[in-house]
């Protein structure tokens, strides 16, 4: 059971050539772009993006903590895959998914985040094993849901709380993954 591994895997696959197409139609477009501004652009982008989707979360009514964790990370793929590609990496390899389970801190270290990816191409892990992947899971899930569920109890006596706290947890959120992406590929040289 390694599903943040699994989806950082198919997040790469499957957003990393669009954002690879995009990084090269906005340099074409902007040939005087710095990294740094692409990075810009993409921040803006998809800190937008999350606070949108974000609504439609707020309003699944009791599937509200699973649509929220959901777009949450969706737009957390985006944003790390628009910023490795703004940083001149190819956000289709298959390398970026140890990046964005770093950076979205499924995992602390690249060695820990290695190790799991490795470990998704082997056996299913027996009932022992089951442990430290049901935590892992359960961390992400908690983390992203735990500030939701207060909104929820809010939003009985104050109707519109929900969505307005959607938004603006996801765009701070958002926000929060944009720095540790930028700080993380700063320190890294393009492979």
């Amino acid at each position: 059971m390694h599903t943040p591994e699994l989806l950082a895997l198919v997040a790469v696959a499957t957003i990393g050539p669009r954002a690879r197409a995009w990084a090269t139609s906005t340099s074409a477009a902007y040939p005087a772009a710095t990294p740094a501004a692409l990075t810009r652009l993409a921040i803006r982008q998809f800190t937008r993006f999350g606070a949108f989707t974000s609504v439609f979360g707020a309003l699944a009514g009791s599937y509200a903590s699973l649509a929220l964790v959901s777009t949450r990370s969706l737009t957390d793929a985006e944003l790390v895959l628009h910023v490795a590609a703004a940083h001149g990496f190819d956000p289709a390899d298959p390398r970026r998914a140890v990046d964005l389970l770093v950076i979205t801190q499924v995992h602390d270290s690249v060695a820990e985040a290695e190790e799991a990816l490795a470990a998704t191409s082997g056996a299913e892990p027996t009932a022992s094993g089951l442990g430290d992947a049901v935590w892992r899971l359960g961390r992400m899930f908690v983390h992203r849901s735990g500030g939701w569920t207060v909104l929820r109890a809010i939003n009985r006596y104050f109707p519109g709380v929900s969505l307005l706290g959607a938004v603006l947890t996801s765009a701070a959120d958002a926000q929060a993954t944009a720095a540790r992406a930028v700080t993380y590929f700063r320190r890294l040289t393009p492979r």
